[in-house]
């Protein structure tokens, strides 16, 4: 056995080592250059090393594609062979070089051959992988076709005959493989561009699409292209936002060839799509040289062809975007409308898609609710329109469980950001083992389970003083203290070990209804929450519920039982997210704590397509927050279960250690109510710390009347002061008056923490001292109780934390307002 796990170790390092090589490799190709050293031990594993002796092929012209290659030893050339003439040698490759990326764009034979003029070492990767490596990185095919113009700009008279031409043709449709769903929207809508399309299909003048981004423009110049010259005519597409970069003077170019009798021949952008349209994308985002260049172009018809370009831009703004010279070459302009501008659209086709997915799935078409629809329709779409909303439609379809589509399946905006610099705690070994094998929080929610049903029965079943002050010294002398104090470092881990979710659980495999959540709870879960917190802290306080076994066993048996059945009736954990005001109190220490869970919201968008994040496996259910990881960017509603990591297929998601209240500062979804939950903890303090002391002190009846007096006052008061101040819901991505009001939480959980010292066992009685000894007299010394320094540690704690996080909202804030 010793020496069988020897050699596995031995292997296992030869292995990392031939890895560690192939990274070093990749890293000095510049096509690769894009992906920083993680993805490059990611994408190493897909290549393979081939050996080639001197004369052998590496490829063959007219053979099928073959791969992506990195010559990592030797030479070879790369050469076209013409029937009747001599074979014409393109280039030399040396160690370094990377070659077979055009055939591979083209998805035809070999265009060339690659031959070794000396023994050569190869990195290869399949034509397959190659363009997985495309979709899962999209950033590198910049990079790509960069290269393929560089290497065009090179090529001899030969390879501008018509053969290349169809190949320059092919690189530039690739991305029309691509295409969103053609359908449009209400039936208005369809009328009015079917008509619109008819009207320049009796024409061949060059046209102007107006419109934001992701209006269906593209969409519509296809139809066009379509409808006036069928699906095999050229269509291409070229995008002016990179245009100068990746193509140069080369779509512009009329060149002499050399030899030739004739004459000039000219291989300009028109060419490339003779008889059929050439499609620009963003025409505005050519540089004043391209647009001069490409007016020059376009009056010298140097071949037959539509083109249709593109404009983010009003009709009246077109003046400023496009120069004159370029401009008068463009006879149509048509608008597209936002879909802020016909809302009327949104259901129409949001039902027409829903319809499709679920032909395409084999279920039932669901539907969306009153409230999803609603949110819908209050969504601006600014970022890509129509894509955006089938982006949005599409998800919430994957990851609905039944037949109605509500808000906690709509996810708005962009994904979550990576921000300022944190430590990805999955990177220790053994912690990461805990959370993958589900022993963390797993077997630490087990034991609480176990102490909080003895602590049940000890209070309220087991007779004796002993038994009752053990139970009532671990709840509210160990349990609500550590709960708090740990809030304020470590977020809602106490919410993934909590032993009333882990009793919904268990209840729940039993029995389940799994019935919505109420839109009006999931609409107003703020004012439930801050309300239950303040009852559940005055009934604590008028029932000295500390010292009573009775009231503290019913208190725990309450929050339990509720808690199930809330869990019973409704899906996942509605008591959690919605209900729970521990939760609340937790949530909110959690958004300036140190610890979150953060998805990589790129490999989510490029690599995810099952979403089991949210969903869960056959082994893990999915996040019971009904959480989607890759727009995750606020702690306030994660319960650091890290069911998502487990759940994971592709690693994205992490646990980071990440500097204190730093969320504040960079809130943008967040559920801005809470703010009021902020307010009204920070004034019921006044009341609580004040009346604390002189409980005792005061007649009982008139300490409780003078008590609830203050206390509900104060929480109604701070309330409505903190609802003035933050004015919740103006805005969709948080204000800079809601983020100042998020920026007391260090204040808040501190005063809870210097609150809850009064009851942590020895706080009191252990004492710290502090002295000095003089050169003459007595010594002196200070004490001090644990209990004042603790306090005293935590209010600076608080207060320095809070002062540092208003000081960065308004710096990132002011920072914002002048760019704008």
């Amino acid at each position: 056995m010793e020496v069988s796990a020897l050699k596995d170790k031995r292997e296992e390092g030869k292995s990392d080592r031939r890895t560690d090589r192939k990274v070093k490799i990749l890293a000095k190709v510049e096509l690769l250059s894009g992906l920083n050293r993680q993805e490059l031990y990611e994408l190493a594993g897909d290549f393979r090393w081939d050996e080639h002796m001197k004369g052998t092929y590496i490829f063959q012209q007219d053979l099928e594609a073959h791969g992506f290659y990195v010559l990592v030893e030797g030479r070879a050339d790369a050469f076209i062979n013409r029937e009747g003439r001599e074979m014409i040698r393109l280039s030399s490759f040396g160690p370094g070089d990377a070659f077979g990326e055009v055939d591979l764009f083209t998805g035809k034979l070999a265009s060339a051959s690659v031959q070794c003029t000396e023994d050569c070492r190869v990195l290869a990767l399949s034509a397959e992988r190659f363009a997985y490596m495309l979709v899962r990185w999209p950033k590198l095919y910049a990079g790509f076709v960069t290269s393929l113009s560089q290497r065009l700009n090179l090529l001899n008279r030969e390879l501008w005959e018509e053969g290349y031409r169809n190949f320059l043709r092919s690189g530039l449709q690739f991305q029309l493989k691509y295409r969103s769903y053609e359908y449009w929207g209400s039936p208005y809508s369809l009328r009015e561009i079917e008509e619109k399309l008819g009207k320049l299909s009796e024409t061949e003048e060059n046209v102007l699409f107006l419109g934001e981004r992701g209006t269906g423009k593209t969409l519509v110049a296809w139809l066009l292209h379509k409808k006036q010259y069928g699906e095999n005519a050229p269509f291409i597409i070229v995008d002016g936002r990179h245009m100068d970069q990746q193509w140069g003077d080369i779509l512009f170019e009329t060149r002499q060839i050399p030899g030739n009798p004739e004459g000039a021949k000219s291989y300009c952008i028109l060419k490339v799509a003779e008889s059929g349209t050439l499609f620009i994308k963003d025409i505005n985002m050519l540089s004043s040289r391209a647009q001069l260049k490409l007016a020059e172009v376009l009056s010298s018809r140097c071949a037959p062809c539509r083109i249709v370009a593109t404009l983010q831009a009003e009709p009246e703004d077109l003046s400023v975007k496009l120069l004159p010279e370029l401009k008068k070459f463009f006879t149509e302009e048509y608008r597209f409308l936002s879909l802020r501008e016909r809302k009327r659209d949104i259901p129409v086709i949001s039902a027409r898609l829903l319809k499709k997915l679920a032909d395409q799935h084999g279920r039932p078409s669901p539907m969306i609710d009153r409230e999803a629809t609603k949110m819908l329709l209050n969504h601006n779409f600014r970022q890509t329109n129509i894509a955006e909303l089938i982006q949005i439609v599409e998800r919430a379809f994957l990851i609905a469980d039944g037949d109605v589509i509500g808000v906690e399946h709509l996810f708005f905006g962009p994904t979550g950001e990576r921000i300022g610099r944190s430590f990805n705690l999955l990177m220790w070994k053994r912690f990461h083992s805990w959370v993958k094998e589900g022993l963390f929080p797993r077997r630490l929610q087990k034991t609480t389970f176990a102490i909080m049903i003895l602590t049940t029965i000890a209070l309220l079943f087991i007779p004796g003083e002993k038994s009752g002050d053990f139970g009532l010294t671990l709840v509210w002398g160990l349990w609500w203290p550590a709960i708090v104090i740990s809030a304020f470092w470590i977020g809602r881990v106490w919410c993934g070990a909590c032993p009333v979710s882990f009793t919904m659980e268990m209840i729940q495999k039993v029995y389940h209804l799994n019935r919505p959540v109420p839109n009006v709870l999931k609409k107003y879960d703020y004012l439930i929450t801050t309300f239950l917190f303040v009852l559940v802290f005055w009934i604590e306080e008028m029932t000295d519920m500390r010292h009573n076994r009775l009231y503290g066993g019913l208190w725990l048996f309450t929050i339990t039982s509720a808690a199930v059945v809330t869990g019973v009736i409704f899906t996942r954990h509605t008591w959690c997210r919605h209900l729970c005001p521990l939760g609340g109190l937790i949530g909110m220490a959690s958004i300036s704590g140190m610890v979150e869970v953060r998805a990589d919201s790129e490999i989510c968008l490029n690599k995810c397509t099952t979403h089991e994040c949210y969903r869960g496996t056959e082994e893990v259910e999915g996040c019971p927050m009904s959480q989607h990881s890759a727009f995750l960017d606020s702690n306030q509603a994660c319960k650091l279960c890290f069911r998502c990591v487990r759940n994971c297929p592709n690693d994205a998601v992490k646990v980071n250690l990440r500097v204190p209240a730093r969320e504040v500062w960079h809130l943008v979804r967040v559920n801005q109510g809470f703010a009021l939950f902020i307010g009204v903890a920070l004034g019921i303090l006044v009341p609580i710390l004040y009346f604390g002391p002189i409980h005792g002190v005061w007649p009982e009846d008139r300490w409780r009347f003078w008590f609830s007096v203050s206390y509900w006052g104060t929480a109604v008061l701070t309330g409505l002061i903190t609802w003035i101040i933050a004015r919740p819901f103006r805005e969709k991505a948080a204000p800079r008056r809601i983020k100042l009001v998020f920026a007391f939480i260090p204040v808040v959980i501190a005063g809870f923490i210097a609150y809850q010292l009064h009851f942590l066992p020895g706080t009191r009685s252990l004492l710290i001292g502090l002295g000095y000894v003089p050169r003459m007299g007595a010594d002196s010394v200070f004490y001090v109780p644990v209990l004042w320094a603790g306090q005293a540690g935590a209010a600076f704690m608080g207060i320095l934390l809070t002062g540092f996080t208003i000081v960065m909202v308004l710096l990132r804030t002011g920072r914002s307002r002048r760019g704008q």
